[in-house]
């Protein structure tokens, strides 16, 4: 289930001051997300029961969830910051390090693209305003087809994990497709990206 709280601009400037603080390397802004949206109470950092109800993926087993957090509490608090969780996924990155600060480049990329039309989009003329809306368009239709490429994968992974965990299966049974296929799961529609969306308000003033 998506988290219902939405990020504002405050919160944004309160991750950026928390990133500067932490010096944090490009794409490792994502676990100050990772952490808003984790720590129900908003106390700041995660117990065990915060950190396994976000990261239970469903094939860790509890146990297993609890030696991991315990691996990533080097100070030993018995809760998480996210300094503990950028050491521990600094370590595992791999590819996914360019993954994540393409991402963050992306999101700067698109919140900017976004207020300008914002502030343009009323004064422009249709041509203009039918490139605008050809261009989101676009844009959502590259993202969804990003995201239905990760959702087979976040499954075949799953299910290859799963298979193993059985025990001993033939060859060809682990033959599971790689991204290429469409994903069974529902593409769920940013809401960035919606014309009713806030950030998205073209309406005139008084409107």
């Amino acid at each position: 289930m998506e988290d219902s709280r939405e990020t504002s601009p405050c919160s944004n400037n309160s991750s950026e001051e928390l990133s500067s603080a932490l010096q944090l390397s490009k794409g490792m802004s994502i676990f100050l997300d990772i952490l808003r949206r984790a720590d129900k109470n908003d106390d700041g950092k995660l117990s065990f029961e915060e950190f396994k109800a976000y990261f239970a993926d469903g094939v860790l087993s509890g146990e297993e969830l609890h030696e991991l957090f315990h691996t990533i509490d080097t100070h030993n608090t018995n809760n998480l910051d996210t300094e503990e969780l950028c050491e521990y996924f600094s370590q595992h990155l791999g590819e996914y390090e360019n993954v994540l600060a393409a991402l963050e480049d992306l999101n700067l990329s698109i919140l900017k693209a976004m207020g300008k039309t914002k502030k343009d989009y009323q004064e422009a003329s249709n041509l203009e305003q039918f490139v605008t809306r050809f261009l989101l368009k676009e844009t959502l239709n590259q993202l969804q087809s990003l995201q239905n490429s990760l959702e087979c994968a976040m499954e075949t992974t799953e299910e290859q994990t799963r298979q193993e965990r059985q025990g001993p299966v033939k060859p060809e049974v682990l033959s599971i497709q790689w991204p290429g296929k469409r994903s069974s799961r529902r593409v769920q529609r940013h809401n960035s990206f919606s014309p009713n969306s806030p950030q998205f308000n073209v309406s005139g003033p008084g409107n």
